[in-house]
């Protein structure tokens, strides 16, 4: 064989080779690419079962304090669509690795228990008390799910593999067996979603109809909207720039100054909203100043008969929720927040988009069904705290007039709010409270 044949055929020899070792790496990089898609595709629906399951550990603890046909149907409702989602997700991830049959079990009957207590309320029948303990067993398997989920989620965050079975750290020995006995899913609960009473817990209702204050109000110029901006700052108009218009469900003039934005309504020239820039770093002044300084600048602003209901602590900074007041009558849906600087005292945000959109004079409040009757209908296992008159809006942008009961668990201690419709004398909503140094939470 002549040395250029033997050249050529080594050439040929090296091309093939780099053309398998090319066809190993492209297989190579796509399996590695399917498994990382995989991977998502686990995680998230481990996250996706974590929110199903906080949203069932809330709805049967709220279970527990239900006492009336409607509330027990409407928690039925929520907690067999949770289970379901649940179930759903659980089918995405790899059940032969992680042993789920308990969790399926665990759903099943959440969902067949409430819903069988539900029936058994639609037909006049209180709820014994074990089958209140039941309903506890149920809640405590549910909270000792969530744990053993968060813990999960948490290996997995810090380098776990579902799709290798090695859901755990990567200093750790732990794996998927090892982390639970009843409830071997994963996700990390940042899906606990307690809502910040401040934020309202009727927000979500508030906010979805025509501005009842501005629509009819009498226009403001910009230069009207720009003395109540400079008023609500405590500046002269000089100090503030015009910077635009925004045209939403409640149309503003903005201004601008040193980190500050103050938009105006354009109908009656109200204060919709203040947002400060910045951190705040430090706190010299307490909570309950915070309070007494927000209460003293709505006066300032126009904002009369505002009452304060609850506040929490967020980057230094103490958001208060006032709702409006009438007649020892709280209106939830008449919401204005206010934001205090911890570090001075000062102003740092205001949002009155729910009072100017649901503020407007109503009726008097009434009372179709006695108070006395009304606490008759509270569940025997809470001893009432305080009570007053509210009314509440409703998922379908009606108002609600109730009786708030704020209740304390005779057995555990926990805390809850109780709305008894004064019309219908059924429960209208339950939220739970939760309390921490930096405020009160709901769920």
């Amino acid at each position: 064989m002549s040395f250029r044949n033997t050249i050529r055929l080594f050439s040929y020899a090296v091309c093939i080779v780099a053309v398998l070792a090319a066809y190993a790496i492209i297989g190579n990089n796509q399996s590695t690419a399917y498994k990382t898609k995989l991977e998502a595709v686990y995680q998230q629906s481990l996250m996706e079962l974590s929110e199903c399951l906080d949203s069932i550990e809330t709805n049967l603890t709220k279970s527990g304090y239900a006492a009336t046909p409607t509330m027990m149907a409407t928690l039925s409702e929520d907690l067999y669509s949770e289970c379901s989602l649940a179930k759903n997700e659980l089918s995405h991830l790899p059940i032969e690795q992680m042993n789920l049959s308990g969790t399926y079990k665990f759903l099943s009957q959440a969902a067949d228990y409430s819903k069988y207590l539900s029936e058994k309320t639609r037909t006049g029948t209180e709820i014994s008390d074990e089958e209140y303990k039941n309903m506890q067993n149920l809640l405590e398997y549910a909270k000792s799910y969530s744990k053993n989920v968060k813990e999960m989620v948490t290996r997995c965050t810090n380098g776990g593999d579902i799709t290798g079975n090695e859901v755990k750290s990567k200093n750790s020995n732990a794996n998927v067996a090892s982390l639970s006995l009843d409830f071997t899913q994963a996700e990390e609960a940042f899906a606990d979603y307690p809502t910040l009473i401040y934020d309202g817990p009727f927000a979500d209702a508030v906010l979805n109809r025509e501005p009842a204050v501005t629509k009819d109000a009498p226009a403001k110029t910009r230069d009207e909207c720009l003395k109540t901006a400079a008023k609500a700052l405590y500046v002269n108009t000089d100090k503030l720039t015009y910077s635009g218009d925004s045209n939403g469900a409640i149309p503003c003039y903005n201004y601008t100054m040193d980190g500050y934005t103050v938009a105006v309504s354009k109908g009656g020239g109200y204060v919709a909203y203040i947002l400060g820039s910045g951190k705040v770093t430090s706190q010299s002044i307490t909570q309950e100043n915070a309070v007494n300084v927000a209460k003293a600048y709505l006066k300032k602003l126009g904002y009369q008969d505002m009452v304060q209901t609850y506040y929490a602590v967020e980057n230094n900074v103490c958001v208060i929720n006032f709702a409006y007041s009438k007649n020892n009558v709280i209106y939830y849906s008449d919401l204005i927040k206010v934001g205090v600087s911890l570090a001075d005292g000062k102003i740092y945000s205001l949002e009155a988009d729910g009072f100017l959109t649901n503020h407007r004079e109503r009726g008097d409040f009434s009372m179709k069904i006695a108070e006395k009757d009304l606490q008759k209908k509270i569940s025997s296992h809470v001893e009432i705290i305080s009570s007053r008159h509210c009314v509440i809006p409703k998922k379908n942008g009606k108002e609600a007039p109730c009786v708030e009961y704020h209740c304390r668990n005779k057995a555990t201690g926990d805390e809850v709010l109780i709305y008894m419709n004064t019309t219908t004398g059924e429960e209208e909503n339950i939220l739970m409270l939760l309390y921490s140094d930096n405020g009160t939470l709901t769920k």
